[in-house]
């Protein structure tokens, strides 16, 4: 899915996350949250997203 804002986004298959590279200003992070969510349930699944430090 794309959004505006989001420069790469790519899986770490060591640690099973997925990391996200975005344009702060442009989206915010409850946005690509939602927008996760909002995949996963189109998929048939349910992700939920979190922020790692």
């Amino acid at each position: 899915m794309a959004l505006p804002g989001i420069h790469e986004a790519t899986y770490n298959a060591e640690q099973d996350i997925f990391e996200v590279r975005y344009e702060e200003g442009r989206i915010s992070v409850p946005a690509i949250f939602a927008a996760v969510h909002q995949a996963g349930r189109q998929m048939g699944r349910e992700y939920l997203p979190e922020a790692l430090a």
